[in-house]
């Protein structure tokens, strides 16, 4: 079987790229009706886009007030039963996998569908989507499917050389996974060896995170461990001298990189700062409950939902929280005209907060939607997304 995803081939025009995308829809839902059949009903027909744009109930004229202004719409192939669970935005597209195993690219200039394709089974779990120029990389726990963004054609799928519980991250052409045992290995697609592994103390259950080229991987126990990821050395275990693990308990969400350290929120109640320099941790802010939001960075601030105080401003230098808003929850998911977009799910609005000292200058009401992506975080587009697909881009007004 060839498996030389390097080579991408010659490149259609982009007529011919929306006729095959079409082409792969129309198969793919053939795949998805036979498949429903095989798997004793559990998955069912598409969700119709009239379904997908009642699912919100935002109005979109009120986003002007915080500095945005529609763009389009879009309606990716998400089947009954399921929802997304995978979204990545990029400057060019974006990237929807939902629960039923329908990976769909739409267009980020016109919110076209490009593409869509059934990676495998409805019933085949994916934990991940990453990417490296024209590839994707979906993986399962055992396997790694490498997809073409231009045309939708599945060029590889390849056995991962362990069961891995997490997404790829890339660094340099390889991809670091984890895994329920403490492994954390590095793996190479193009010539689908495993380049190195080390061992945490406990299972891995988030991704890796890139420090100034480090990873850093934080286990469901509490083990911090800095790699080389070239070599998969280790260049610091943080904890060391103090207890067996840095932290009391797992995280609670998806750790972030700042310059120079990593900031883990835990389940521990506290939000811990550490570095690759030391085995010491840098600062910790004890809270009344654990943390299950993930910190977010701009400028000298890390800003945070914490729990009793609300949406928090931290200072990334000492640790010191210095301003909080009880009544605002939520993640920071951009920033427009220097200011902060805070995205609460479970209150279903979005609100622009001053950075400095906390002052909220305007909400909207974002019903029905569950998640905000961006492309990047400064005064890039933003698109809504509810559970059952639709994709309403927003963009800043000039």
């Amino acid at each position: 079987m060839h498996t030389a995803i390097d080579m991408p081939g010659r490149q259609p025009d982009r007529p011919r790229r929306r006729l095959l995308g079409r082409t792969l829809a129309g198969l793919a839902l053939l795949t998805l009706v036979a498949s429903g059949c095989a798997n004793s009903g559990r998955i069912g027909p598409p969700i119709s886009p009239q379904a997908q744009e009642d699912s919100a109930s935002f109005d979109s004229v009120e986003f002007r007030s915080i500095g945005y202004s529609r763009g389009w719409r879009a309606y990716p192939i998400v089947t009954r039963r399921e929802s997304v669970e995978t979204v990545k935005a990029y400057d060019d597209v974006v990237l929807i996998l939902e629960g039923g195993s329908m990976l769909t690219c739409i267009d980020a200039i016109d919110g076209s569908n490009r593409w869509n394709l059934q990676l495998d089974t409805p019933i085949t779990p994916f934990l991940g989507l990453e990417r490296e120029g024209n590839l994707i990389y979906a993986n399962s726990s055992s396997e790694l499917y490498v997809v073409d963004i231009l045309s939708g054609e599945l060029r590889t799928r390849q056995t991962l050389p362990l069961v891995v519980t997490t997404g790829a991250v890339r660094h340099n052409g390889q991809l670091i996974f984890g895994c329920a045992d403490g492994q954390v290995f590095s793996y190479l697609p193009t010539r689908q060896v495993k380049l190195w592994g080390n061992q945490l103390n406990h299972p891995i259950e988030m991704d890796a995170t890139i420090v100034d080229g480090i990873a850093a991987f934080v286990s469901t126990g509490g083990d911090v461990l800095f790699l080389d990821p070239a070599r998969g050395v280790v260049v610091e275990r943080a904890g060391n001298g103090q207890r067996f693990n840095a932290l009391f308990d797992g995280p609670g969400a998806m750790p972030t990189a700042a310059p120079g350290m990593l900031l883990v929120p835990s389940l521990d109640q506290s939000l811990w700062a550490f570095t690759p320099a030391s085995s010491r941790n840098l600062w910790r802010v004890p809270t009344q409950g654990p943390i299950t939001t993930r910190p977010r960075v701009f400028e000298d601030h890390v800003f945070i939902d914490l729990p009793e105080l609300g949406f928090s401003a931290v200072n990334i230098g000492t640790g010191e929280v210095e301003w909080s808003l009880a009544d605002v929850g939520g993640e920071l998911v951009a920033i427009r005209d220097g200011l902060l977009v805070v995205f609460d799910a479970e209150a279903e609005t979005i609100t622009q907060v001053d950075p400095r000292r906390g002052d909220i200058f305007g909400s909207v009401p974002a019903g029905g939607v569950s998640r905000v992506e961006t492309a990047g975080l400064v005064d890039a587009p933003i698109y809504l997304i509810t559970d059952i697909g639709l994709v309403a881009r927003f963009n800043p007004d000039a």
